[in-house]
């Protein structure tokens, strides 16, 4: 089997022009029922990842040709299970593994639709379990709807190892002495915001010693206990008070205010953002830049409002007019707020002719992203027990965190700016929590409603990065050489 992947390997790095055929039916027969127990497709996809990475193919070619395959494979074992049944276990290779037939099928009915998605990553179950779901009669659309979800979540997962590993090898590029130092210190500072931010959030839980020691202090205190009941939300796990949000309003806009006056009263504040500056300039790596250009092109304005503009369609399908006009006259605010700032503070750009001509502070990627994350992020957790909300915030802290340094690394924004935006944002997206809170009576996502969210987002950025991730590459890859 090494020698046959070797061999397969050499002969698909002779004609690169046939990779993206070869990850499509690597993918498709990987995750195909009887044949994806017999192909190494992992070992296969990394090395067919690495050849790309090496500039055979270019990175949405190749995560699309992957995820063509997998949806494809798995269509095709859906189908099959749909015909033949649980006699699909009779035909060979499965009839010969009884044990991990056995073991799918038991995963399959302990997990139901969500084995689609979760048995993708799990080892060798994982070309049966769509012919399982055929078998067991599970509905087409719910299927297909779940298998593109997965398949958008397994091409990366499975893609970009690789892919790196490959463009790693044939980085021709000088590290700088400092890139690991500054690298370092990056993922220690977004590790530190993101873990104060979900210690912050789990201590003001309910049932969090600093959210019990608040209620204590609003019970006696009989006219502010008044006030905040009428923001209060509920549901079957009781009464929940807005603490949260109002903290998020209330510190993010005063460390908002505190930033606005260190920035146009102390010069020291520019010196520090033009080393930071300075320094980041030398760390400019093709890999690097692909991602984090990938990451700036989600607080593009035009791909919030496609999102934010999804995420309303849905509110309102699910009758919840009020809080869909909220958050739209709180996505209108942030936007007309930014962009007031801008020519108030009028602090311009750091020195790059392909920016745009707008001011720097603050930066209005960073607290658009902060508001439309932030926003879909707590309406999914509510639906949830608060002691499992974090890991919503968790993600959406990420992002937004990652969204900001990709403005710093790629000499569109000033450190100060990118801190502003996130506190911007943070301040509206709080205050915005709290005018919805009482509003928020009734469970929202609920049934397959947070699954059309998830897929229709997915399907979005997928097709905005492959528009116009080539396209902002080359400008920023331009820049740099010029």
């Amino acid at each position: 089997m090494e020698s046959f992947v070797d061999n397969l390997l050499a002969l698909v790095a002779q004609y690169p022009k046939s990779l993206a055929f070869a990850v499509f039916l690597t993918a498709f027969a990987e995750s195909l029922a009887v044949a994806g127990i017999l192909v190494p497709g992992v070992v296969l996809l990394f090395g067919l990842a690495a050849l790309a990475g090496g500039g055979a193919l270019s990175i949405e070619w190749t995560l699309f040709a992957a995820f063509s395959g997998a949806v494809c494979g798995d269509i095709c074992s859906f189908y099959l299970g749909k015909r033949y049944s649980l006699g699909i276990k009779n035909i060979w290779p499965l009839s010969k593994t009884p044990e991990l037939v056995f073991r799918a099928e038991a995963f399959f009915q302990r997990h139901g639709g969500k084995s689609v998605v979760i048995g993708r990553f799990v080892g060798p179950i994982r070309p049966i379990i769509p012919a399982l779901a055929g078998a067991f009669g599970m509905p087409d659309r719910r299927f297909i709807g779940i298998n593109l979800l997965s398949a958008v979540l397994w091409a990366p997962w499975y893609i970009l190892p690789g892919y790196l590993f490959g463009a790693a090898i044939n980085l021709k590029v000088k590290l700088p002495p400092h890139f690991y130092l500054t690298l370092l210190i990056l993922i220690f500072c977004i590790a530190l915001v993101t873990a104060t931010i979900m210690q912050v959030h789990w201590q003001f839980r309910p049932n969090g010693w600093l959210y019990r020691k608040c209620i204590q202090y609003l019970e006696q205190r009989s006219v502010l206990r008044h006030k905040i009941l009428n923001l209060s939300s509920r549901r079957d796990f009781g009464i929940e008070y807005p603490i949260n949000s109002f903290l998020l309003f209330v510190l993010s806009l005063l460390g908002f205010l505190l930033l606005s006056l260190l920035v146009l009263n102390i010069s020291e504040l520019r010196a520090l953002d033009l080393q930071v500056s300075e320094r980041i300039s030398g760390l400019y790596i093709y890999i690097l830049s692909t991602f984090f250009v990938a990451m700036t092109l989600l607080g593009d304005t035009l791909f919030l409002y496609l999102l934010f503009g999804f995420f309303i369609l849905l509110l309102l399908l699910q009758g919840r007019l009020q809080i869909a006009v909220i958050y739209v006259l709180a996505g209108l605010s942030m936007h007309g707020l930014t962009t007031v700032l801008k020519d108030f503070f009028a602090i311009a750009r750091p020195d790059n002719p392909y920016l745009p001509a707008s001011f720097a502070f603050p930066s209005g990627h960073t607290s658009g992203s902060v508001l439309v994350i932030g926003l879909i992020a707590a309406a999914l957790a509510r639906e949830h027990v608060p002691h499992l909300r974090w890991k919503f915030y968790l993600v959406a802290s990420l992002i937004t965190l990652l969204i900001g340094c990709s403005r710093i690394y790629l000499g569109v924004h000033w450190t100060s700016d990118v801190i502003g935006g996130l506190l911007l944002g943070g301040a509206i997206c709080g205050f915005t929590r709290l005018l919805v809170s009482p509003l928020d009576r009734k469970p929202t996502w609920q049934k397959h409603w947070w699954k059309v969210l998830a897929g229709g987002t997915a399907i979005i950025i997928a097709f905005y990065q492959m528009i116009y991730l080539n396209g902002a590459l080359l400008i920023f890859s331009q820049n740099f050489l010029s």
